[in-house]
């Protein structure tokens, strides 16, 4: 009788000591997110400003209204951007970014300034973008009717190291994998003459496809290598600690100022 007692009243006082226990994680500041970016296309310049929020906090980050904003290239011209939606500016006059000219931010918050600086680097064009079926994906497609591979064709410059970031589009809408929508990589292994080479996303009949590609600083390349680590960061025993995402902003503010050369192809997928 013993025997069965003695566990019996174990696991009721363990039980009964059980308890939600919410961590007091109030502790940071709240600290300033800029998010900005200057291309070479018409349209593209923007700065985001908000903050972070507390752990248990929901929804967006917080937009900073009445921030004075300006970007300023080395050949003296200076932007001022206005504010189109809350948090969120863009040239008062627009413009477009040169490749090989240097930009940089000044954001004033309160009282507190942000700067950064950034060279616009040379992207390639694409040569153009190419569809085929994926026959094995076309007999058991994960997503149905979506079976159809977007391929990418470019020359890739080798005489210089490059970095770049690829963002792909289904209908306008920004597709992501595992909470990745945007995907930076090297050219060091990177032919010349990049032919068939497949976006890692599939189509269906009538779809619209676009792919972007931006050239990025070395800097900028690593800031998003630690984005892309702390969103797969699963949070378990062998996983690694969560990054502190390097940034190009001085003055205490986190995010990234992001100057890049932009090129985009699109095609509309028919059979």
């Amino acid at each position: 009788m013993k025997n069965i007692i003695l566990p019996t009243l174990l696991a009721l006082a363990l039980f009964s000591c059980e308890k939600t226990v919410e961590l007091d994680l109030e502790q940071v500041e709240q600290a300033t997110i800029i998010e900005g970016l200057i291309t070479d296309q018409p349209g593209r310049q923007y700065v985001r400003i908000s903050r972070t929020m507390g752990f248990y906090d929901q929804g967006q980050n917080p937009a900073v209204s009445g921030a004075a904003v300006t970007v300023e290239d080395d050949e003296g011209n200076a932007y001022s951007f206005v504010e189109q939606a809350p948090g969120y500016y863009v040239p008062g006059v627009p413009f477009t970014g040169k490749v090989g000219a240097t930009y940089t931010l000044t954001a004033q918050v309160g009282e507190s300034v942000y700067t950064a600086a950034e060279r616009m680097n040379y992207v390639p064009p694409f040569d153009s973008l190419a569809i085929r079926i994926d026959l094995q994906e076309q007999a058991d497609p994960e997503d149905e009717g979506r079976f159809y591979e977007v391929l990418v064709y470019i020359k890739e410059p080798q005489a210089t190291v490059d970095y770049y970031l690829a963002k792909f589009y289904r209908n306008d809408t920004i597709q992501n994998w595992d909470g990745t929508w945007a995907f930076a990589y090297d050219d060091l292994l990177l032919s010349e003459d990049i032919s068939n080479l497949p976006i890692p996303f599939y189509y269906a009949e009538g779809d619209m496809a676009r792919v972007e590609m931006y050239a990025i600083t070395r800097e900028c390349y690593k800031y998003y290598l630690d984005l892309t680590s702390n969103v797969n960061n699963d949070g378990g025993m062998f996983s690694g600690q969560p990054a502190n995402l390097r940034t190009n902003i001085e003055g205490g503010a986190i995010g990234y100022f992001q100057v890049s050369g932009l090129a985009s192809s699109e095609v509309k997928v028919a059979d």
